[in-house]
């Protein structure tokens, strides 16, 4: 989208060269709190996700991020909170347990039309955050490497290619944007996709998303070989009711289960991600159709906007494997704790899937929408 008019979008407002500043967001707990106490655990888990994600995503540009602890100087904290949401030119928000302080910090810093960059480590967002882009991540080795590296690849575009305003900026400040520009084109800009080619890219993308769905539905199939492999130890250590035996099947299951859930995990944020990617670009199509007589769609609208609404039937159930599993990994993870931590991974990778498939429903109703001649909503 092209800004026609201010605020900007979070760039260094002095000389070309000027070092980013980036403050960053999050819940602080307390460094001085005994161990084991909440408020110090809240503080190491942030400063965990700060380090290992935050600033070291941020080290390669050269940048520098800090939090509300590392500001310098006396006087109020709020003050000086406030300044820096205000000023910086990037804020990192970690919404990880959704502090209220870091939600009210947000809502200011939204309003100011700079770049905000939200992370959080799962559950369910406030419906105004939830649209906006969010780093999602698990807190393990691999997890945080994969937020660390999304962090740096988002830096490196949007340091490079400039970042989006987001919507309460531009109706706070009365900005104009020229609406899907990206889509259709501008006189100065060959290199814009048109509404055509835009058509054409996200149908070249849905043809990918049956493989990602073989791909999950293979993580499944392996770990139901895993199951049957194990199934007569399970019967042997029921009948004897040894918890010791069980025990020491357990922690062989959990090594070969290990496998599956981490294709499964995989596969699963792959799929996530593709799909909201699809959102980004199909609502832009979407949204242009609804703001142009049908007068003015090229020939292929029609049929565009009917492969779409079909996606209701296509894939109006998720592989059967989902519903099944979904259950069973909720039970058997209370079994033994040397299971639980590759079933957790399964059932994250369910809840993302299940995000996955939602999108189906929305698009093909707003394509259905279009096709009677309503309004988009």
């Amino acid at each position: 989208m092209t800004v026609t008019a201010p605020p900007p979008t979070g760039g260094p407002e002095d000389a070309p060269g000027r070092a980013w500043t980036c403050f960053a967001i999050g819940p602080l707990g307390d460094a001085l709190a005994e161990l084991g106490t909440p408020a110090r655990e809240i503080h190491e888990s942030a400063l965990y996700v700060y380090e290992n994600i935050t600033q070291a995503a941020c080290l390669p540009f050269g940048i520098t991020p800090f939090r509300a602890d590392e500001l310098p100087g006396t006087g109020e904290i709020l003050d000086q909170v406030c300044q820096q949401v205000k000023d910086a030119d990037l804020v990192i928000a970690d919404l990880s347990g959704l502090n209220h302080n870091v939600v009210f910090e947000l809502a200011l810093r939204q309003g100011t039309g700079k770049t905000t960059i939200q992370l959080s480590d799962g559950g369910d967002l406030p419906y105004h955050l939830s649209k906006v882009r969010t780093i999602r991540f698990r807190r393990t080795p691999h997890g945080m490497v994969q937020a660390r590296e999304e962090l740096r690849r988002t830096l490196e575009a949007g340091l490079r290619d400039g970042f989006d305003i987001l919507t309460p900026a531009r109706i706070l400040n009365g900005v104009v944007v020229a609406k899907h520009d990206d889509l259709l084109g501008v006189p100065d800009d060959e290199d814009r996709l048109g509404l055509f080619e835009a058509m054409v890219r996200i149908e070249e993308d849905f043809e990918a998303i049956p493989e990602d769905i073989a791909e999950i539905k293979a993580a499944f199939e392996a770990f139901g070989a895993v199951n049957e492999a194990f199934g007569a130890d399970f019967t042997r250590i029921g009948d004897a009711g040894s918890p010791k035996a069980g025990r020491a099947v357990a922690v062989r299951y959990a090594a070969a289960v290990s496998g599956p859930a981490n294709s499964l995990d995989d596969a699963a944020a792959r799929f996530l991600e593709r799909m909201r990617s699809l959102d980004t670009g199909l609502r832009g199509v979407l949204e242009f159709m609804a703001s142009t007589p049908q007068t003015q769609w090229p020939d292929e609208a029609e049929s565009f906007l009917r492969e779409i609404a079909s996606l209701a039937g296509t894939y109006e159930e998720q592989p059967s494997e989902i519903r099944e599993f979904s259950s069973f990994l909720n039970w058997a993870g209370n079994s033994s704790s040397a299971i639980r931590k590759p079933f957790r991974r399964m059932s994250d990778a369910i809840g993302r899937v299940e995000k996955a498939f939602s999108f189906f429903q929305n698009w093909a109703g707003i394509a259905q929408s279009l096709l009677e001649g309503q309004n988009l909503k």
